[in-house]
Protein backbone atom coordinates (compact mmCIF):
# COMPACT_ATOMS: atom_id res chain seq x y z
CA UNK A 1 0.00 0.00 0.00
CA UNK A 2 1.16 3.69 -0.98
CA UNK A 3 0.24 6.02 1.55
CA UNK A 4 -0.66 9.90 0.25
CA UNK A 5 -0.30 12.21 3.33
CA UNK A 6 -1.73 15.52 2.43
CA UNK A 7 -1.35 18.91 4.24
CA UNK A 8 -3.79 21.78 3.68
CA UNK A 9 -2.18 23.44 0.77
CA UNK A 10 -2.50 19.78 -0.62
CA UNK A 11 -6.12 19.88 -0.34
CA UNK A 12 -6.03 23.55 -2.01
CA UNK A 13 -3.87 22.13 -5.19
CA UNK A 14 -5.64 18.98 -5.82
CA UNK A 15 -6.90 19.12 -9.30
CA UNK A 16 -8.39 17.37 -11.81
CA UNK A 17 -6.19 16.52 -14.99
CA UNK A 18 -7.24 15.93 -18.67
CA UNK A 19 -4.10 14.12 -20.63
CA UNK A 20 -5.00 12.45 -24.35
CA UNK A 21 -1.38 11.12 -23.57
CA UNK A 22 -2.20 9.06 -20.95
CA UNK A 23 -5.69 8.10 -22.97
CA UNK A 24 -3.64 7.24 -25.92
CA UNK A 25 -1.13 5.18 -23.61
CA UNK A 26 -4.20 3.09 -21.52
CA UNK A 27 -5.33 2.63 -25.48
CA UNK A 28 -2.75 1.24 -26.78
CA UNK A 29 -1.83 -0.98 -23.87
CA UNK A 30 -2.70 -4.66 -24.18
CA UNK A 31 -5.20 -7.06 -21.54
CA UNK A 32 -2.08 -8.79 -20.84
CA UNK A 33 0.15 -6.48 -20.00
CA UNK A 34 -1.76 -4.13 -17.96
CA UNK A 35 -4.35 -5.65 -16.09
CA UNK A 36 -5.81 -2.01 -14.87
CA UNK A 37 -7.20 -1.73 -18.45
CA UNK A 38 -10.69 -3.01 -19.63
CA UNK A 39 -13.05 -4.37 -22.81
CA UNK A 40 -13.82 -0.77 -22.81
CA UNK A 41 -10.30 -0.41 -24.53
CA UNK A 42 -10.05 -4.17 -26.35
CA UNK A 43 -13.05 -3.14 -28.04
CA UNK A 44 -11.28 0.41 -28.83
CA UNK A 45 -8.31 -1.41 -30.10
CA UNK A 46 -9.97 -3.90 -32.52
CA UNK A 47 -12.04 -1.37 -34.28
CA UNK A 48 -8.56 1.16 -35.15
CA UNK A 49 -6.14 -1.34 -35.11
CA UNK A 50 -6.22 -1.70 -39.04
CA UNK A 51 -5.71 2.21 -38.94
CA UNK A 52 -2.45 1.88 -36.73
CA UNK A 53 0.64 3.50 -38.83
CA UNK A 54 3.59 1.63 -39.00
CA UNK A 55 5.38 4.55 -37.49
CA UNK A 56 3.76 4.22 -34.37
CA UNK A 57 5.12 0.84 -33.83
CA UNK A 58 8.13 2.76 -31.31
CA UNK A 59 5.66 3.93 -29.13
CA UNK A 60 3.46 1.02 -29.26
CA UNK A 61 6.39 -0.93 -28.14
CA UNK A 62 7.19 0.44 -25.41
CA UNK A 63 3.87 1.21 -23.74
CA UNK A 64 3.61 -3.12 -23.74
CA UNK A 65 7.50 -3.76 -23.01
CA UNK A 66 6.82 -4.36 -19.47
CA UNK A 67 4.09 -5.46 -16.54
CA UNK A 68 5.17 -3.12 -14.46
CA UNK A 69 4.31 0.49 -16.63
CA UNK A 70 5.21 3.18 -18.50
CA UNK A 71 8.40 5.03 -17.82
CA UNK A 72 7.82 7.94 -15.78
CA UNK A 73 8.74 10.59 -18.18
CA UNK A 74 6.22 9.44 -20.49
CA UNK A 75 3.85 10.92 -17.88
CA UNK A 76 3.77 15.14 -18.53
CA UNK A 77 4.55 17.50 -15.68
CA UNK A 78 2.42 20.24 -17.08
CA UNK A 79 0.69 23.77 -15.26
CA UNK A 80 -2.47 23.44 -17.82
CA UNK A 81 -5.38 21.14 -16.55
CA UNK A 82 -6.76 20.73 -19.83
CA UNK A 83 -4.04 19.37 -22.16
CA UNK A 84 -2.99 19.10 -25.75
CA UNK A 85 -1.20 16.61 -27.12
CA UNK A 86 1.44 18.34 -28.94
CA UNK A 87 2.50 20.09 -25.67
CA UNK A 88 2.69 16.57 -23.61
CA UNK A 89 4.79 15.48 -26.18
CA UNK A 90 7.22 18.51 -26.14
CA UNK A 91 7.27 17.65 -22.60
CA UNK A 92 8.23 14.57 -23.16
CA UNK A 93 11.23 15.28 -25.53
CA UNK A 94 12.66 18.00 -22.99
CA UNK A 95 13.11 14.99 -20.70
CA UNK A 96 17.07 15.15 -19.85
CA UNK A 97 18.83 11.89 -21.00
CA UNK A 98 19.87 11.25 -17.07
CA UNK A 99 16.57 11.04 -16.37
CA UNK A 100 15.47 8.62 -18.80
CA UNK A 101 18.31 6.38 -17.67
CA UNK A 102 16.92 6.31 -14.20
CA UNK A 103 13.69 5.42 -14.75
CA UNK A 104 14.63 2.80 -16.87
CA UNK A 105 16.72 1.63 -14.11
CA UNK A 106 13.58 1.08 -12.12
CA UNK A 107 13.04 -1.83 -15.33
CA UNK A 108 15.79 -4.21 -13.90
CA UNK A 109 19.27 -4.25 -14.43
CA UNK A 110 21.07 -3.65 -18.35
CA UNK A 111 21.21 -7.17 -18.97
CA UNK A 112 17.38 -7.82 -17.92
CA UNK A 113 16.08 -4.25 -19.62
CA UNK A 114 13.38 -5.26 -22.49
CA UNK A 115 14.71 -5.01 -25.87
CA UNK A 116 12.74 -1.65 -26.37
CA UNK A 117 13.55 -0.02 -23.07
CA UNK A 118 17.37 -0.86 -23.52
CA UNK A 119 17.26 1.17 -27.32
CA UNK A 120 15.60 3.74 -25.87
CA UNK A 121 18.43 4.17 -23.14
CA UNK A 122 20.98 3.93 -25.66
CA UNK A 123 19.59 6.36 -28.17
CA UNK A 124 19.03 8.99 -26.23
CA UNK A 125 17.34 12.35 -28.04
CA UNK A 126 16.54 10.59 -31.23
CA UNK A 127 15.10 7.55 -29.25
CA UNK A 128 12.87 10.28 -27.43
CA UNK A 129 12.07 11.94 -30.72
CA UNK A 130 10.96 8.21 -32.64
CA UNK A 131 8.37 7.67 -29.45
CA UNK A 132 7.06 10.73 -29.46
CA UNK A 133 6.31 10.54 -33.80
CA UNK A 134 4.74 7.37 -33.28
CA UNK A 135 2.52 9.44 -30.41
CA UNK A 136 1.30 12.08 -32.39
CA UNK A 137 0.85 9.43 -35.58
CA UNK A 138 -1.15 6.86 -33.63
CA UNK A 139 -3.89 9.72 -32.25
CA UNK A 140 -4.06 11.00 -35.23
CA UNK A 141 -5.11 7.80 -36.89
CA UNK A 142 -6.79 6.56 -34.30
CA UNK A 143 -7.77 8.10 -31.29
CA UNK A 144 -8.44 12.02 -32.99
CA UNK A 145 -12.16 10.60 -34.23
CA UNK A 146 -12.94 9.60 -30.62
CA UNK A 147 -11.02 12.12 -28.72
CA UNK A 148 -14.66 14.68 -28.37
CA UNK A 149 -16.80 11.93 -27.34
CA UNK A 150 -14.40 10.73 -24.73
CA UNK A 151 -13.35 14.22 -23.56
CA UNK A 152 -16.98 15.05 -22.94
CA UNK A 153 -17.07 11.69 -20.73
CA UNK A 154 -14.35 12.84 -18.99
CA UNK A 155 -15.52 16.22 -18.25
CA UNK A 156 -19.02 14.56 -16.77
CA UNK A 157 -17.26 12.78 -14.81
CA UNK A 158 -15.08 15.80 -13.23
CA UNK A 159 -18.11 17.76 -12.80
CA UNK A 160 -19.68 14.45 -10.82
CA UNK A 161 -16.74 14.69 -8.46
CA UNK A 162 -16.19 18.45 -7.94
CA UNK A 163 -19.81 18.63 -6.90
CA UNK A 164 -19.09 15.83 -4.13
CA UNK A 165 -15.91 18.14 -3.22
CA UNK A 166 -18.40 21.27 -3.23
CA UNK A 167 -20.82 19.50 -0.91
CA UNK A 168 -18.62 16.89 1.30
CA UNK A 169 -15.36 18.11 0.99
CA UNK A 170 -12.01 17.33 -0.89
CA UNK A 171 -11.30 13.79 1.07
CA UNK A 172 -14.70 12.59 0.31
CA UNK A 173 -14.21 13.39 -3.06
CA UNK A 174 -11.18 11.65 -2.94
CA UNK A 175 -12.87 8.64 -1.24
CA UNK A 176 -15.09 7.63 -3.73
CA UNK A 177 -11.98 7.67 -6.67
CA UNK A 178 -12.14 3.65 -6.53
CA UNK A 179 -11.90 1.00 -3.73
CA UNK A 180 -8.29 0.63 -4.27
CA UNK A 181 -8.08 4.30 -2.92
CA UNK A 182 -9.10 4.92 0.81
CA UNK A 183 -9.50 8.69 2.45
CA UNK A 184 -8.44 8.45 6.34
CA UNK A 185 -9.82 11.63 8.55
CA UNK A 186 -6.07 12.13 9.72
CA UNK A 187 -5.63 13.46 6.11
CA UNK A 188 -4.07 9.89 4.50
CA UNK A 189 -5.12 8.23 1.22
CA UNK A 190 -4.23 5.04 0.91
CA UNK A 191 -3.65 3.55 -2.34
CA UNK A 192 -3.66 -0.18 -2.95
CA UNK A 193 -1.26 -0.87 -5.85
CA UNK A 194 0.12 -4.63 -6.17
CA UNK A 195 2.53 -5.03 -3.47
CA UNK A 196 3.79 -1.58 -3.11
CA UNK A 197 4.72 -0.27 -0.10
CA UNK A 198 5.61 3.36 0.55
CA UNK A 199 4.78 7.05 2.41
CA UNK A 200 4.58 10.10 0.10
CA UNK A 201 4.51 13.67 1.77
CA UNK A 202 2.93 15.35 -0.86
CA UNK A 203 4.89 18.60 -0.09
CA UNK A 204 2.39 21.33 -0.76
CA UNK A 205 2.21 20.41 -4.42
CA UNK A 206 -1.06 18.67 -4.27
CA UNK A 207 -2.45 15.93 -6.34
CA UNK A 208 -2.93 15.48 -9.78
CA UNK A 209 -6.35 13.40 -10.56
CA UNK A 210 -6.44 12.08 -13.89
CA UNK A 211 -9.81 10.32 -15.26
CA UNK A 212 -9.52 7.66 -17.60
CA UNK A 213 -12.12 6.07 -19.95
CA UNK A 214 -10.07 3.36 -20.68
CA UNK A 215 -8.69 2.69 -17.43
CA UNK A 216 -11.33 -0.20 -15.63
CA UNK A 217 -9.77 -3.29 -13.13
CA UNK A 218 -7.41 -0.08 -10.89
CA UNK A 219 -5.75 2.83 -10.52
CA UNK A 220 -2.15 4.33 -11.34
CA UNK A 221 -0.13 6.69 -8.84
CA UNK A 222 2.77 8.09 -9.88
CA UNK A 223 4.39 9.99 -6.69
CA UNK A 224 7.49 11.76 -6.11
CA UNK A 225 9.34 14.24 -4.06
CA UNK A 226 10.32 16.14 -6.69
CA UNK A 227 7.11 16.49 -8.63
CA UNK A 228 3.37 17.01 -8.32
CA UNK A 229 1.71 13.24 -7.64
CA UNK A 230 -0.84 12.42 -10.08
CA UNK A 231 -3.69 9.25 -9.52
CA UNK A 232 -5.22 7.87 -12.42
CA UNK A 233 -8.36 6.54 -12.17
CA UNK A 234 -11.38 5.26 -14.28
CA UNK A 235 -14.59 7.17 -14.80
CA UNK A 236 -17.62 6.56 -13.25
CA UNK A 237 -20.72 4.53 -14.65
CA UNK A 238 -22.80 7.73 -15.21
CA UNK A 239 -20.07 9.33 -17.12
CA UNK A 240 -18.78 7.11 -18.97
CA UNK A 241 -21.77 3.96 -19.92
CA UNK A 242 -25.09 5.84 -20.26
CA UNK A 243 -27.63 8.09 -19.33
CA UNK A 244 -30.08 5.42 -18.22
CA UNK A 245 -29.78 3.75 -14.91
CA UNK A 246 -27.90 0.36 -14.40
CA UNK A 247 -29.35 -2.85 -15.04
CA UNK A 248 -31.64 -4.24 -12.10
CA UNK A 249 -31.46 -7.57 -13.81
CA UNK A 250 -28.22 -9.76 -14.95
CA UNK A 251 -28.95 -10.44 -18.39
CA UNK A 252 -25.55 -12.11 -18.66
CA UNK A 253 -26.91 -14.50 -15.75
CA UNK A 254 -30.31 -15.28 -17.70
CA UNK A 255 -28.37 -16.32 -20.89
CA UNK A 256 -25.12 -18.31 -19.63
CA UNK A 257 -26.62 -19.20 -15.78
CA UNK A 258 -25.13 -17.25 -12.60
CA UNK A 259 -22.76 -19.20 -11.90
CA UNK A 260 -20.77 -19.08 -15.91
CA UNK A 261 -21.41 -15.67 -15.95
CA UNK A 262 -19.43 -15.82 -12.63
CA UNK A 263 -16.98 -16.94 -14.20
CA UNK A 264 -17.16 -15.37 -17.60
CA UNK A 265 -16.54 -11.97 -15.64
CA UNK A 266 -13.71 -13.19 -13.37
CA UNK A 267 -11.77 -14.35 -16.88
CA UNK A 268 -12.51 -10.61 -17.71
CA UNK A 269 -10.27 -9.49 -14.82
CA UNK A 270 -7.25 -10.78 -17.05
CA UNK A 271 -5.75 -14.19 -18.51
CA UNK A 272 -5.47 -16.38 -16.03
CA UNK A 273 -4.49 -20.31 -15.44
CA UNK A 274 -7.20 -23.00 -14.12
CA UNK A 275 -5.92 -22.34 -10.30
CA UNK A 276 -6.01 -18.92 -10.50
CA UNK A 277 -9.56 -18.67 -11.99
CA UNK A 278 -10.77 -21.35 -9.22
CA UNK A 279 -9.35 -18.82 -6.58
CA UNK A 280 -10.68 -15.71 -8.18
CA UNK A 281 -14.21 -17.36 -7.58
CA UNK A 282 -13.47 -19.75 -4.35
CA UNK A 283 -14.15 -23.03 -5.89
CA UNK A 284 -12.45 -25.93 -6.68
CA UNK A 285 -9.76 -26.35 -9.50
CA UNK A 286 -12.15 -29.22 -11.44
CA UNK A 287 -15.38 -26.83 -10.42
CA UNK A 288 -13.41 -24.04 -12.66
CA UNK A 289 -12.28 -26.39 -15.67
CA UNK A 290 -15.46 -27.66 -16.04
CA UNK A 291 -17.02 -24.36 -16.46
CA UNK A 292 -13.91 -22.88 -18.79
CA UNK A 293 -14.68 -26.14 -20.69
CA UNK A 294 -18.32 -25.32 -21.63
CA UNK A 295 -17.23 -21.31 -22.04
CA UNK A 296 -14.68 -22.07 -24.53
CA UNK A 297 -17.36 -24.47 -26.21
CA UNK A 298 -19.51 -21.67 -26.88
CA UNK A 299 -16.81 -19.73 -28.13
CA UNK A 300 -16.56 -17.17 -25.17
CA UNK A 301 -12.98 -17.78 -24.11
CA UNK A 302 -10.02 -19.71 -25.78
CA UNK A 303 -7.28 -21.84 -24.07
CA UNK A 304 -4.04 -21.78 -24.87
CA UNK A 305 -1.31 -23.81 -23.35
CA UNK A 306 1.94 -21.75 -21.64
CA UNK A 307 4.54 -24.33 -20.37
CA UNK A 308 2.68 -26.67 -18.13
CA UNK A 309 -0.21 -24.36 -17.44
CA UNK A 310 -3.20 -23.22 -19.59
CA UNK A 311 -4.19 -20.05 -19.74
CA UNK A 312 -8.21 -18.47 -20.65
CA UNK A 313 -8.84 -15.31 -22.20
CA UNK A 314 -11.88 -13.72 -23.56
CA UNK A 315 -12.78 -14.01 -26.99
CA UNK A 316 -13.97 -11.16 -29.11
CA UNK A 317 -17.50 -12.73 -28.72
CA UNK A 318 -17.17 -12.99 -24.76
CA UNK A 319 -15.46 -9.39 -24.64
CA UNK A 320 -18.52 -8.05 -26.66
CA UNK A 321 -21.16 -10.32 -24.37
CA UNK A 322 -20.12 -8.67 -21.39
CA UNK A 323 -20.01 -4.88 -22.70
CA UNK A 324 -23.40 -5.07 -23.96
CA UNK A 325 -24.11 -7.10 -20.72
CA UNK A 326 -22.91 -4.94 -17.70
CA UNK A 327 -23.57 -6.39 -13.93
CA UNK A 328 -25.92 -5.09 -11.96
CA UNK A 329 -25.40 -3.42 -9.33
CA UNK A 330 -24.73 -4.98 -6.08
CA UNK A 331 -27.56 -4.64 -2.94
CA UNK A 332 -25.94 -3.57 -0.01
Amino acid sequence: MITLRFGVADLAKTRFVVSPLDHLMTGAARLGVHQCVGLRSERWWRGVRRHVPYRSGRFLDLVNASTMGVPSFMAADLDAVRRQLTDELDAVLAVPQQAVEQDLAMFGSERELPTVLARLRDDGTRGLREVSDGAWALFRSCLAPDWPEIRRALEADIAARARIAARSGVGAMLDALHPKAVWRDEGVLECTLADLEGTVELGGRGLELRPNYFLQHGIGLLAGQDRQSLLMHPVGFTAAESPQRPPTVDGLAAVLGPARARVLRAVACGPCSTTELAHRLGVTPPSASAHATALRGAGLIVTRRQGKQVRHTLTEVGQDLLLDNPAPPVSA
